[in-house]
């Protein structure tokens, strides 16, 4: 397809200016040829957001394709090769004071001006460096009013800068996070709205002390990893290159590259997106989740978010390097938006996020009002909520319509799809338009390894006409709950043929807990492996639904599993499930996407 307008990445702001003359030429179009806008090769630095809206919309219904084979829209700032210099020299200032350091711990690390933010996150050479992290208990915490004191010595310590992490401590599935905002000899005051949105997380006691303490810039960090001051990032090359000084180095500025608000048929090919971070959990209020990133503060955004907007699509594309709670973001009443044959890798949060947990649009009759039709198919998720552990890899919310198919995912921190919001809260009264959502044919290894109560396959709240079907389970590390797991309030689903191999939970979990059991959920057709034994506690007689809802389910909740296969371990899978597991993951490896880890 022609180039209608054509970018260069050695072109500062061009894709700004192509936005702008993109409105300029759809204005004058006369017929319904679809305008392709050719991003060429290389690193597009964005020093703003780009936003597409409805005047980005062809008036006559052709669609709008930014195709950008090798080109990277990055919202990073590239730091100097000249500019790193080695700590262990007179008047460096490692260790939190010029010469205040002890050259045989700071040995090997170098260090970079910076321009007074402090970078929640830093690649270098294209790998993501891990921020330094030291155990809580190795600090001599102990609880005060307003936050800890520390036996350690906390002299160069900086305010706003170190940050505690409680994983697992609070809620199983959750890790808040929270900055100091004052560091006072040994007493550490945590940032109070913080604070405060913790201890009402814990159930209005003070949380113990967390188990992880994050960028202390006054100890060293370990190979491959870094801590950042306002004025200094101080990294130490991998095992691997322990002598090398860093080059290509990036830290992240933009908290968003490409918003599409209000618009209509725009496709994304081949492009990739990188670079970008997210600094709400050291800014007042930290991070401190209810479940799969969403906090009381707001919903957690994608660094690319479609929002409003139909007929969107995304093919072929990369997600990587990317420090937000979701690499792609799409919500607000959107329409008809896909996501095929793409990459997500290196994330500090999940991959992607669809609809949104306001429950009172949920229950609007209004069609407008909802989020539906989306597919989210064939792609490669890898690697994902290194640093938001308790975002799930794909998470749907209030969704009508959404299928997640074929799509491999390994290595992450928490749940791999996660379907449906709301727990048991709309199972009485108006009902809301979830509906007819479908999990499909994934391949699905190595989940939950940060957190817990997740699973490959994980359910909240109603949704008539839903299946969970084909999925292949491999090493869901999560020690309770399911592979396959319905969770509160999960009804209307047909779960089918489904394998689950290597987990220390059981193969399958039906929620009977919490006065919101699961209920008219019918499975057939599970085969374990290496795995707990299915529990079904929603079914007749476990739980009582009628109590539950008030009377608005009957006593009997409905939950039935019927042929569950147990395999030996180490024997072969029968022909079945070995069908079940050929077939699971992408249909297409022409884009290179493929299975990384898992066992079959």
């Amino acid at each position: 397809m022609p180039c209608a307008l054509s970018v260069a990445s050695s072109e500062p702001g061009g894709l700004h200016r192509a936005a702008a003359a993109l409105v300029r030429l759809l204005a004058a179009a006369t017929t319904s040829d679809d305008v392709t806008v050719c991003v060429g090769p290389g690193v597009h630095a964005l020093h703003e957001p780009l936003i597409l809206t409805q005047a980005h919309t062809h008036p006559r219904g052709g669609r709008v394709v930014w195709d950008g084979a090798g080109a990277t829209l990055s919202g990073g700032a590239a730091l100097d090769d000249a500019g790193w210099a080695p700590c262990a020299v007179d008047g460096s200032p490692c260790g939190g004071t010029p010469s205040g350091h002890a050259f045989d711990a700071w040995e090997g690390v170098h260090y970079h001006a910076l321009n007074g933010t402090i970078p929640r996150q830093l690649w270098v050479r294209g790998r993501r460096a891990a921020r330094a992290t030291v155990e809580g208990a190795s600090l001599g915490l102990a609880a005060t009013a307003a936050g800890y004191a520390t036996s350690a010595n906390a002299t160069a310590w900086v305010a706003d800068a170190v940050e505690l992490r409680w994983p697992r401590q609070v809620r199983n599935w959750i890790e808040p996070r929270c900055v100091l905002s004052a560091v006072d000899g040994g007493n550490l005051t945590v940032e109070p709205m913080c604070w405060a949105a913790i201890v009402a997380r814990d159930g209005n006691r003070p949380p113990p002390p967390p188990g992880l303490v994050e960028n202390v810039a006054s100890l060293p960090p370990a190979p491959g990893a870094f801590v950042a001051t306002r004025g200094f990032v101080f990294y130490r090359p991998s095992a691997d290159e322990p002598y090398a000084a860093p080059t290509d180095a990036v830290v992240p500025v933009l908290e968003s590259l490409v918003v599409v608000d209000g618009a209509a048929n725009h496709s994304f090919a081949g492009l990739a997106f990188a670079h970008a971070t997210w600094r709400q959990p050291s800014r007042p209020g930290g991070y401190v989740p209810t479940q799969s990133a969403v906090t009381p503060l707001g919903e957690p955004p994608g660094a690319v978010g479609v929002a409003a907007s139909a007929g969107v699509a995304f093919d072929n594309c990369t997600f990587s390097n990317l420090g937000t709670p979701y690499a792609l973001s799409v919500g607000n009443a959107s329409k008809d938006v896909s996501v095929a044959r793409c990459r997500f890798a290196s994330l500090a949060g999940g991959a992607i996020k669809l609809g949104n947990v306001d429950d009172a649009r949920a229950v609007s009759a209004a069609a407008a009002d909802r989020d539906a039709g989306f597919t989210v198919a064939d792609n490669v998720v890898r690697d994902v909520a290194l640093e938001f552990r308790g975002a799930a890899a794909i998470f749907a919310a209030y969704v009508r319509a959404a299928t997640i198919e074929h799509n491999a995912i390994s290595n992450t921190g928490y749940t791999a799809v996660s379907l449906g919001w709301g727990w048991g809260t709309h199972v009485a009264g108006t009902q809301t338009w979830m509906a007819d959502n479908h999990v499909v044919g994934n391949r699905i290894a190595g989940v939950v390894s940060a957190l817990n109560d997740g699973g490959c396959v994980y359910t909240l709240g109603p949704q008539p006409g839903s299946t969970v079907r084909g999925n292949y389970c491999d090493s869901d590390r999560a020690p309770v709950v399911g592979s396959f797991y319905h969770d509160n309030g999960s009804r209307y689903f047909n779960t089918t043929d489904n394998v689950a191999s290597a987990s220390p939970a059981p193969c399958l979990f039906l929620q009977g807990c919490c006065g919101a059991p699961a209920l008219d959920i019918a499975v057939s057709g599970v085969w374990c492996r290496n795995e707990g034994a299915v529990r079904n506690d929603c079914a007749a007689g476990a739980a009582n639904c009628s109590a539950a809802y008030a009377g608005a389910a009957p006593a009997d909740c409905g939950c039935r599993v019927d042929d569950v296969a147990v395999v030996d371990p180490g024997a072969p899978w029968p022909a079945a499930a070995r069908a079940v597991v050929d077939a699971a993951g992408p249909r297409s490896r022409s884009s290179g996407a493929h299975f990384f880890g898992g066992r079959s």
